[in-house]
């Protein structure tokens, strides 16, 4: 420590324990290398459909309105309405994931420079290289499961063990 008063110093240090300086070392490689692998869009249910009974309930409420002359006859109460997606298990419902594609091929179409140097840091998207797009071999090289499943979280997982520094 350096002395007080007019033109004097002082200063401090810190010492950081071994292990916790470990742990952070560890935590950024870590970070680092989830970092790499870019972003990982969601593609399973946002929103949920309209059951078949909410759907009759529109057009019997439709139909109702067209009998009094309040809208035109044998409309459809669902038009406008995108047809649902079936995710399994009775579940039906809407995904921003096919949007989100769109945007990202309309983004690449439209301004391909930035696109090419957006990626360069990251995994390429959508190739064999991050998911060859075969799902009856869960132990081909470079395998990723359909995003939303229990396995494609254990294979996140399994990845983030995986990056090489």
């Amino acid at each position: 420590m350096g002395g007080g008063g007019k033109g004097g110093s002082q200063s401090t240090s810190v010492e950081i324990p071994k292990w916790a300086e470990d742990a952070m070392r560890a935590n950024l490689k870590k970070a680092s290398g989830m970092g790499e692998i870019g972003y990982m869009p969601y593609y399973g249910p946002d929103t949920a459909a309209f059951t078949p009974m909410q759907e009759a309930g529109m057009q019997g409420a439709y139909n109702a309105a067209s009998a009094f002359g309040l809208a035109e006859p044998g409309g459809d109460a669902m038009a406008g309405v995108p047809e649902a997606k079936d995710f399994g298990g009775g579940l039906r419902g809407y995904s921003s994931g096919d949007l989100f594609e769109q945007a990202r091929a309309e983004f690449e179409a439209r301004n391909p420079q930035q696109a090419a140097a957006y990626n360069r840091f990251f995994k390429p998207y959508g190739t064999p290289e991050t998911n060859p797009n075969n799902p009856g071999d869960m132990n081909a090289p470079g395998f990723v499961p359909p995003a939303g499943t229990p396995e494609y979280y254990a294979w996140v997982a399994s990845q983030i063990g995986n990056v090489r520094f």
